[in-house]
Protein backbone atom coordinates (compact mmCIF):
# COMPACT_ATOMS: atom_id res chain seq x y z
CA UNK A 1 0.00 0.00 0.00
CA UNK A 2 1.04 3.61 -0.55
CA UNK A 3 0.50 6.73 1.55
CA UNK A 4 -0.49 10.18 0.25
CA UNK A 5 -1.41 9.04 -3.28
CA UNK A 6 -2.41 11.81 -5.69
CA UNK A 7 -3.63 11.60 -9.28
CA UNK A 8 -3.76 14.13 -12.11
CA UNK A 9 -4.99 13.75 -15.69
CA UNK A 10 -2.81 14.79 -18.62
CA UNK A 11 -4.68 15.63 -21.83
CA UNK A 12 -3.32 17.55 -24.86
CA UNK A 13 -0.34 18.73 -22.79
CA UNK A 14 -2.68 20.16 -20.15
CA UNK A 15 -2.65 18.75 -16.63
CA UNK A 16 -5.64 18.79 -14.30
CA UNK A 17 -5.51 19.61 -10.63
CA UNK A 18 -4.36 16.69 -8.54
CA UNK A 19 -6.84 14.78 -6.42
CA UNK A 20 -6.64 11.96 -3.88
CA UNK A 21 -8.39 8.63 -4.66
CA UNK A 22 -10.51 7.09 -1.92
CA UNK A 23 -10.79 3.55 -3.36
CA UNK A 24 -8.97 1.14 -5.67
CA UNK A 25 -5.27 0.28 -5.90
CA UNK A 26 -2.56 1.61 -8.16
CA UNK A 27 -2.39 0.27 -11.69
CA UNK A 28 0.13 -2.57 -11.86
CA UNK A 29 0.02 -3.21 -8.13
CA UNK A 30 0.53 -6.81 -7.02
CA UNK A 31 -2.57 -6.38 -4.85
CA UNK A 32 -4.84 -5.96 -7.87
CA UNK A 33 -5.27 -9.62 -8.96
CA UNK A 34 -5.45 -10.89 -5.38
CA UNK A 35 -7.97 -8.25 -4.37
CA UNK A 36 -10.11 -8.96 -7.42
CA UNK A 37 -10.08 -12.69 -6.69
CA UNK A 38 -11.43 -12.01 -3.21
CA UNK A 39 -13.95 -9.56 -4.64
CA UNK A 40 -15.40 -11.97 -7.23
CA UNK A 41 -14.95 -15.19 -5.22
CA UNK A 42 -18.64 -15.36 -4.23
CA UNK A 43 -19.82 -15.59 -7.85
CA UNK A 44 -19.03 -19.27 -8.74
CA UNK A 45 -20.82 -20.74 -5.67
CA UNK A 46 -23.80 -18.55 -6.49
CA UNK A 47 -23.91 -19.83 -10.07
CA UNK A 48 -23.68 -23.45 -8.92
CA UNK A 49 -26.97 -23.13 -7.05
CA UNK A 50 -28.95 -23.19 -10.30
CA UNK A 51 -27.43 -26.32 -11.86
CA UNK A 52 -30.41 -28.47 -12.74
CA UNK A 53 -29.35 -29.88 -16.09
CA UNK A 54 -28.74 -33.62 -16.25
CA UNK A 55 -25.83 -32.93 -18.61
CA UNK A 56 -23.98 -30.73 -16.11
CA UNK A 57 -20.31 -31.46 -15.50
CA UNK A 58 -19.54 -32.71 -11.98
CA UNK A 59 -16.23 -33.28 -10.24
CA UNK A 60 -15.69 -34.80 -6.79
CA UNK A 61 -15.15 -32.47 -3.85
CA UNK A 62 -12.40 -33.21 -1.31
CA UNK A 63 -13.43 -34.91 1.89
CA UNK A 64 -12.58 -32.91 5.01
CA UNK A 65 -10.92 -35.98 6.51
CA UNK A 66 -8.59 -36.80 3.65
CA UNK A 67 -7.33 -34.80 0.67
CA UNK A 68 -5.99 -38.05 -0.78
CA UNK A 69 -9.55 -38.81 -1.93
CA UNK A 70 -8.76 -36.69 -4.98
CA UNK A 71 -6.70 -39.58 -6.26
CA UNK A 72 -9.56 -42.06 -6.02
CA UNK A 73 -12.21 -42.43 -8.70
CA UNK A 74 -15.82 -42.23 -7.61
CA UNK A 75 -17.77 -45.43 -7.68
CA UNK A 76 -21.34 -45.35 -9.11
CA UNK A 77 -22.70 -44.88 -5.58
CA UNK A 78 -20.46 -41.89 -4.95
CA UNK A 79 -18.39 -43.68 -2.30
CA UNK A 80 -14.63 -43.95 -2.63
CA UNK A 81 -12.44 -46.91 -1.83
CA UNK A 82 -11.50 -45.25 1.46
CA UNK A 83 -15.12 -45.13 2.58
CA UNK A 84 -15.50 -41.34 2.47
CA UNK A 85 -18.70 -39.98 0.93
CA UNK A 86 -17.89 -37.11 -1.41
CA UNK A 87 -20.38 -34.51 -2.62
CA UNK A 88 -19.88 -33.79 -6.33
CA UNK A 89 -19.32 -30.17 -7.32
CA UNK A 90 -20.84 -28.88 -10.54
CA UNK A 91 -18.67 -26.92 -12.96
CA UNK A 92 -20.83 -24.45 -14.87
CA UNK A 93 -18.56 -21.39 -14.99
CA UNK A 94 -14.95 -20.54 -15.74
CA UNK A 95 -13.35 -17.31 -14.59
CA UNK A 96 -10.15 -15.68 -15.75
CA UNK A 97 -9.82 -12.20 -14.23
CA UNK A 98 -12.85 -10.29 -15.53
CA UNK A 99 -13.57 -12.74 -18.39
CA UNK A 100 -16.32 -15.17 -17.42
CA UNK A 101 -17.78 -18.12 -19.34
CA UNK A 102 -20.96 -19.86 -18.16
CA UNK A 103 -22.45 -22.98 -19.73
CA UNK A 104 -25.44 -25.24 -19.31
CA UNK A 105 -28.97 -25.68 -20.61
CA UNK A 106 -30.92 -22.67 -21.88
CA UNK A 107 -32.90 -22.47 -18.66
CA UNK A 108 -29.81 -22.78 -16.48
CA UNK A 109 -27.93 -20.11 -18.40
CA UNK A 110 -30.79 -17.62 -18.13
CA UNK A 111 -31.06 -18.30 -14.39
CA UNK A 112 -27.32 -17.72 -14.06
CA UNK A 113 -27.57 -14.48 -16.03
CA UNK A 114 -30.25 -13.30 -13.62
CA UNK A 115 -27.97 -14.17 -10.72
CA UNK A 116 -24.98 -12.32 -12.13
CA UNK A 117 -27.19 -9.23 -12.46
CA UNK A 118 -28.14 -9.51 -8.78
CA UNK A 119 -24.50 -10.13 -7.88
CA UNK A 120 -23.41 -6.99 -9.75
CA UNK A 121 -26.04 -4.88 -7.98
CA UNK A 122 -24.99 -6.18 -4.57
CA UNK A 123 -21.28 -5.46 -5.15
CA UNK A 124 -21.64 -2.26 -7.18
CA UNK A 125 -20.33 -3.23 -10.60
CA UNK A 126 -21.92 -3.83 -14.01
CA UNK A 127 -21.53 -6.38 -16.80
CA UNK A 128 -21.25 -5.25 -20.41
CA UNK A 129 -23.95 -6.87 -22.59
CA UNK A 130 -22.29 -5.51 -25.74
CA UNK A 131 -19.23 -7.68 -25.02
CA UNK A 132 -21.25 -10.84 -24.34
CA UNK A 133 -22.51 -13.47 -26.77
CA UNK A 134 -24.15 -16.90 -26.84
CA UNK A 135 -22.66 -19.96 -28.52
CA UNK A 136 -25.38 -22.58 -28.86
CA UNK A 137 -25.52 -26.11 -30.25
CA UNK A 138 -27.21 -25.96 -33.63
CA UNK A 139 -27.64 -29.73 -33.63
CA UNK A 140 -29.90 -29.50 -30.58
CA UNK A 141 -31.71 -26.24 -31.32
CA UNK A 142 -32.06 -24.81 -34.83
CA UNK A 143 -33.13 -21.46 -33.39
CA UNK A 144 -30.83 -19.49 -31.06
CA UNK A 145 -32.15 -19.06 -27.52
CA UNK A 146 -33.40 -15.63 -26.46
CA UNK A 147 -31.29 -14.88 -23.39
CA UNK A 148 -31.16 -11.48 -21.72
CA UNK A 149 -28.77 -9.57 -19.49
CA UNK A 150 -30.11 -6.41 -17.81
CA UNK A 151 -33.12 -6.79 -20.08
CA UNK A 152 -30.97 -6.69 -23.24
CA UNK A 153 -31.01 -9.67 -25.62
CA UNK A 154 -27.59 -11.22 -26.11
CA UNK A 155 -26.51 -11.98 -29.69
CA UNK A 156 -26.13 -15.62 -30.77
CA UNK A 157 -22.87 -16.22 -32.66
CA UNK A 158 -21.21 -19.20 -34.29
CA UNK A 159 -17.78 -18.22 -32.98
CA UNK A 160 -16.56 -16.13 -30.06
CA UNK A 161 -13.07 -14.99 -29.08
CA UNK A 162 -12.50 -15.88 -25.42
CA UNK A 163 -9.07 -15.20 -23.89
CA UNK A 164 -7.86 -14.49 -27.43
CA UNK A 165 -8.80 -17.99 -28.59
CA UNK A 166 -11.62 -18.75 -31.07
CA UNK A 167 -14.35 -20.94 -29.56
CA UNK A 168 -17.29 -22.69 -31.21
CA UNK A 169 -19.92 -25.08 -29.89
CA UNK A 170 -17.39 -27.94 -29.53
CA UNK A 171 -14.60 -25.89 -27.97
CA UNK A 172 -11.48 -24.33 -29.46
CA UNK A 173 -11.81 -24.06 -33.24
CA UNK A 174 -8.31 -24.56 -34.62
CA UNK A 175 -8.90 -23.41 -38.25
CA UNK A 176 -9.87 -19.94 -37.01
CA UNK A 177 -6.61 -19.60 -35.12
CA UNK A 178 -4.82 -18.95 -38.41
CA UNK A 179 -7.18 -16.13 -39.36
CA UNK A 180 -7.26 -14.63 -35.88
CA UNK A 181 -3.48 -14.67 -35.42
CA UNK A 182 -2.79 -13.26 -38.88
CA UNK A 183 -4.32 -9.80 -38.41
CA UNK A 184 -2.73 -9.02 -35.05
CA UNK A 185 0.74 -10.30 -35.89
CA UNK A 186 0.83 -8.56 -39.28
CA UNK A 187 0.24 -5.22 -37.54
CA UNK A 188 3.05 -5.92 -35.06
CA UNK A 189 5.42 -7.04 -37.81
CA UNK A 190 4.60 -3.98 -39.91
CA UNK A 191 5.47 -1.74 -36.96
CA UNK A 192 8.83 -3.47 -36.47
CA UNK A 193 9.49 -3.27 -40.18
CA UNK A 194 8.80 0.46 -40.24
CA UNK A 195 11.21 1.22 -37.39
CA UNK A 196 14.10 -0.66 -38.98
CA UNK A 197 13.60 -4.44 -38.83
CA UNK A 198 14.34 -4.82 -42.54
CA UNK A 199 17.24 -5.53 -44.86
CA UNK A 200 18.25 -1.90 -45.38
CA UNK A 201 18.28 -0.89 -41.69
CA UNK A 202 19.02 -3.27 -38.82
CA UNK A 203 21.27 -6.29 -39.16
CA UNK A 204 19.73 -9.62 -40.04
CA UNK A 205 20.53 -11.00 -36.59
CA UNK A 206 18.96 -8.05 -34.73
CA UNK A 207 15.85 -8.11 -36.94
CA UNK A 208 15.40 -11.83 -36.36
CA UNK A 209 15.73 -11.34 -32.59
CA UNK A 210 13.11 -8.60 -32.67
CA UNK A 211 10.85 -10.98 -34.58
CA UNK A 212 11.40 -13.77 -32.03
CA UNK A 213 10.81 -11.39 -29.11
CA UNK A 214 7.76 -9.40 -30.22
CA UNK A 215 6.05 -11.37 -33.00
CA UNK A 216 6.57 -15.05 -32.18
CA UNK A 217 4.81 -14.94 -28.77
CA UNK A 218 1.70 -13.45 -30.41
CA UNK A 219 1.97 -15.88 -33.29
CA UNK A 220 2.38 -18.99 -31.14
CA UNK A 221 -0.18 -18.14 -28.46
CA UNK A 222 -2.58 -21.04 -27.94
CA UNK A 223 -0.78 -23.55 -30.16
CA UNK A 224 0.05 -25.75 -27.17
CA UNK A 225 -3.62 -26.57 -26.53
CA UNK A 226 -4.83 -26.69 -30.13
CA UNK A 227 -5.42 -29.87 -32.11
CA UNK A 228 -4.61 -28.54 -35.55
CA UNK A 229 -4.58 -30.17 -38.96
CA UNK A 230 -1.53 -30.27 -41.20
CA UNK A 231 -3.11 -27.73 -43.53
CA UNK A 232 -3.53 -25.30 -40.61
CA UNK A 233 0.15 -25.68 -39.73
CA UNK A 234 1.05 -25.15 -43.40
CA UNK A 235 -0.96 -21.92 -43.47
CA UNK A 236 0.78 -20.66 -40.33
CA UNK A 237 4.12 -21.55 -41.93
CA UNK A 238 3.22 -19.43 -44.97
CA UNK A 239 2.41 -16.48 -42.73
CA UNK A 240 5.74 -16.82 -40.92
CA UNK A 241 7.55 -16.96 -44.26
CA UNK A 242 5.79 -13.74 -45.24
CA UNK A 243 7.05 -12.07 -42.08
CA UNK A 244 10.59 -13.24 -42.70
CA UNK A 245 10.51 -11.89 -46.26
CA UNK A 246 9.56 -8.52 -44.79
CA UNK A 247 12.93 -8.67 -43.00
CA UNK A 248 15.22 -10.03 -45.70
CA UNK A 249 13.34 -8.93 -48.79
CA UNK A 250 12.60 -11.08 -51.80
CA UNK A 251 9.49 -12.03 -53.71
CA UNK A 252 6.64 -14.24 -52.57
CA UNK A 253 8.16 -17.45 -53.94
CA UNK A 254 11.67 -17.01 -52.49
CA UNK A 255 12.73 -19.59 -49.93
CA UNK A 256 13.26 -18.73 -46.25
CA UNK A 257 14.88 -22.04 -45.27
CA UNK A 258 18.42 -20.61 -45.13
CA UNK A 259 17.27 -17.54 -43.22
CA UNK A 260 15.63 -19.71 -40.58
CA UNK A 261 18.81 -21.75 -40.24
CA UNK A 262 21.09 -18.71 -39.99
CA UNK A 263 18.88 -16.99 -37.39
CA UNK A 264 17.99 -20.22 -35.55
CA UNK A 265 14.28 -19.87 -36.25
CA UNK A 266 12.40 -23.18 -36.01
CA UNK A 267 9.52 -24.12 -38.26
CA UNK A 268 5.94 -23.80 -37.05
CA UNK A 269 5.61 -27.59 -37.08
CA UNK A 270 8.57 -27.97 -34.73
CA UNK A 271 7.36 -25.17 -32.42
CA UNK A 272 3.87 -26.68 -32.32
CA UNK A 273 5.29 -30.08 -31.39
CA UNK A 274 7.53 -28.69 -28.64
CA UNK A 275 4.83 -26.44 -27.16
CA UNK A 276 2.38 -29.36 -27.01
CA UNK A 277 4.98 -31.58 -25.35
CA UNK A 278 5.78 -28.98 -22.70
CA UNK A 279 2.07 -28.50 -22.03
CA UNK A 280 1.48 -32.26 -21.70
CA UNK A 281 4.41 -32.68 -19.34
CA UNK A 282 3.21 -29.77 -17.23
CA UNK A 283 -0.41 -30.96 -17.23
CA UNK A 284 0.54 -34.49 -16.19
CA UNK A 285 2.59 -33.15 -13.26
CA UNK A 286 -0.14 -30.90 -11.83
CA UNK A 287 -1.56 -31.67 -8.37
CA UNK A 288 -4.51 -34.04 -8.48
CA UNK A 289 -6.81 -31.38 -7.00
CA UNK A 290 -6.43 -28.96 -9.92
CA UNK A 291 -9.45 -28.47 -12.15
CA UNK A 292 -7.60 -29.71 -15.25
CA UNK A 293 -6.49 -32.87 -13.43
CA UNK A 294 -9.99 -33.54 -12.10
CA UNK A 295 -11.65 -33.11 -15.50
CA UNK A 296 -9.02 -35.29 -17.18
CA UNK A 297 -9.43 -37.97 -14.51
CA UNK A 298 -13.21 -38.05 -14.16
CA UNK A 299 -14.37 -36.73 -17.56
CA UNK A 300 -11.69 -37.69 -20.11
CA UNK A 301 -14.21 -37.25 -22.94
CA UNK A 302 -14.10 -33.49 -22.30
CA UNK A 303 -10.32 -33.30 -22.01
CA UNK A 304 -8.07 -32.58 -24.99
CA UNK A 305 -5.01 -33.84 -23.12
CA UNK A 306 -5.23 -37.48 -24.36
CA UNK A 307 -5.35 -36.31 -27.97
CA UNK A 308 -2.47 -33.87 -27.50
CA UNK A 309 -0.35 -36.55 -25.84
CA UNK A 310 -0.58 -38.69 -29.00
CA UNK A 311 2.04 -36.45 -30.58
CA UNK A 312 4.78 -38.65 -32.11
CA UNK A 313 7.57 -36.52 -30.71
CA UNK A 314 6.02 -36.83 -27.25
CA UNK A 315 6.13 -40.63 -27.49
CA UNK A 316 9.79 -40.62 -28.48
CA UNK A 317 10.76 -38.23 -25.67
CA UNK A 318 9.02 -40.13 -22.88
CA UNK A 319 10.73 -43.30 -24.08
CA UNK A 320 14.27 -41.85 -24.24
CA UNK A 321 14.68 -39.01 -21.73
CA UNK A 322 13.25 -37.89 -18.43
CA UNK A 323 10.72 -35.22 -19.48
CA UNK A 324 10.88 -33.55 -16.06
CA UNK A 325 14.53 -32.57 -16.55
CA UNK A 326 14.50 -29.27 -18.51
CA UNK A 327 18.14 -29.58 -19.58
CA UNK A 328 17.73 -33.09 -20.96
CA UNK A 329 14.50 -32.09 -22.66
CA UNK A 330 16.08 -29.09 -24.38
CA UNK A 331 19.05 -31.19 -25.55
CA UNK A 332 16.68 -33.70 -27.08
CA UNK A 333 14.75 -30.92 -28.85
CA UNK A 334 18.00 -29.52 -30.28
CA UNK A 335 19.15 -32.97 -31.41
CA UNK A 336 15.79 -33.78 -33.01
CA UNK A 337 15.72 -30.47 -34.84
CA UNK A 338 19.28 -30.88 -36.12
CA UNK A 339 18.48 -34.37 -37.42
CA UNK A 340 15.46 -33.00 -39.28
CA UNK A 341 17.54 -30.24 -40.84
CA UNK A 342 20.34 -32.62 -41.85
CA UNK A 343 17.82 -34.88 -43.55
CA UNK A 344 16.34 -31.91 -45.38
CA UNK A 345 19.77 -30.69 -46.45
CA UNK A 346 20.73 -34.07 -47.92
CA UNK A 347 17.49 -34.33 -49.88
CA UNK A 348 17.33 -30.67 -50.99
CA UNK A 349 20.94 -29.54 -51.38
CA UNK A 350 20.27 -27.81 -54.69
CA UNK A 351 17.25 -25.98 -53.30
CA UNK A 352 19.30 -24.72 -50.34
CA UNK A 353 22.00 -23.32 -52.63
CA UNK A 354 19.38 -21.51 -54.70
CA UNK A 355 17.77 -20.15 -51.54
CA UNK A 356 21.10 -18.56 -50.50
CA UNK A 357 20.97 -16.19 -53.50
CA UNK A 358 18.64 -13.47 -52.14
CA UNK A 359 20.42 -13.46 -48.76
CA UNK A 360 23.97 -13.31 -50.16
Amino acid sequence: MFDHVSISVLFVNLSSQSFTPTTDVLQGSVLSPHSYSIYINSLPPLLRTVTTSSSALYIPSPSPSSLDDYNTLLSPSGVTGFGHIMTPTSVNSLLFADDVAIFGSTRDVQDMLDLVVQHSFSLGYRWSPSKCAIIYLKTRSPQPPALTLYGEFLPAVEEFIYLDMPFRDKGIYAPSIVTHRCSGTIATMATLNSVGACRSEFSLLLSSRLYKTFVCPKFEYGLAISSMLLKDIANLEKIQNKFLRMIVGGHATSSTVVLKHICNLPSIQFRWDTLIIKFCIRANSLPSGCLLSLIHQHHPQFSSLPLLCQNKLHFSITARVNPRLPTALQKYFDKFRQEKYDAFRLDNNKILLQACHPIL
